[in-house]
């Protein structure tokens, strides 16, 4: 197993939450390792994210995939989460899988979604959640905190869906786990609107999740556009 755990956390503005840094601290005491933080600031956060990936290989080359742990700067571990992280990373590493923890999405939708097929990709509902067992197999997650083998020669990229949506359709081979234990805030300020994320939106009859109300942003938007 590795001797450093390997920390990034990619920022438009270097909000990395000082709490979280504090507790994955504490991780790597309770693994016995050093931590290795890499963090970047970028104009958007596919760049970002390969800016940390391109300071990753200067410690490691490709083709070796190191372990990395993905954390958002928008992201808050709570205080004394520290064991319920060790406990799901050793899963990860003793496993050879990738796992993702949930948090909710700035309009209170769960960010684990149930399939990788675009016409699939509905969200999980809180309900449907709490009924699964530590360690289910999901379809997609965000990347808020993913712990996997990280492909150093890949670059992220985006268009009208986010760059860890796209990450799982180019690597359609890396199953995902769910590290139910491990509980996570999100201090997320933009809410994007479902129609614009180019995914699936459950047909209003069957809706499992509540529809995403406009930010102020785009309200004052339509109403330039209106005059």
């Amino acid at each position: 197993m590795s001797e450093t755990l390997i920390i990034a956390i990619p920022t438009h503005d270097s909000r990395a939450v000082v709490q979280t840094l504090l507790e994955l601290m504490q991780v790597g005491r309770e693994m016995g390792r050093s931590v290795m933080v890499v963090t970047t600031e970028a104009s958007n956060i596919p760049r970002c994210r390969n800016m940390v990936v391109e300071r990753i290989r200067k410690y490691v080359a490709p083709p070796e995939r190191p372990w990395v742990l993905w954390v958002d700067s928008d992201i808050l571990i709570p205080p004394d989460s520290y064991r319920t992280i060790v406990e799901a990373l050793t899963w990860a590493e003793t496993h050879e899988r990738c796992i993702a923890a949930n948090y909710m999405m700035g309009n209170g939708v769960p960010v684990l979604m149930r399939s990788r097929e675009p016409d699939k990709a509905y969200h999980y509902t809180p309900a449907e959640l709490e009924e699964m067992a530590p360690y289910s197999e999901v379809g997609m997650a965000g990347f808020g905190f993913v712990y996997l083998r990280q492909p150093l020669d890949y670059l992220f990229h985006a268009d009208r869906v986010g760059e860890d949506v796209h990450f799982w359709w180019d690597f359609p081979d890396i199953r995902i786990y769910w590290a139910k234990q491990v509980r996570l805030g999100h201090k997320k300020s933009v809410l994007l609107m479902p129609e614009s994320n180019g995914l699936a939106v459950e047909p209003e009859e069957k809706a499992m999740t509540p529809a995403t109300p406009p930010n102020r942003q785009a309200r004052r938007t339509a109403r330039k556009r209106s005059r």
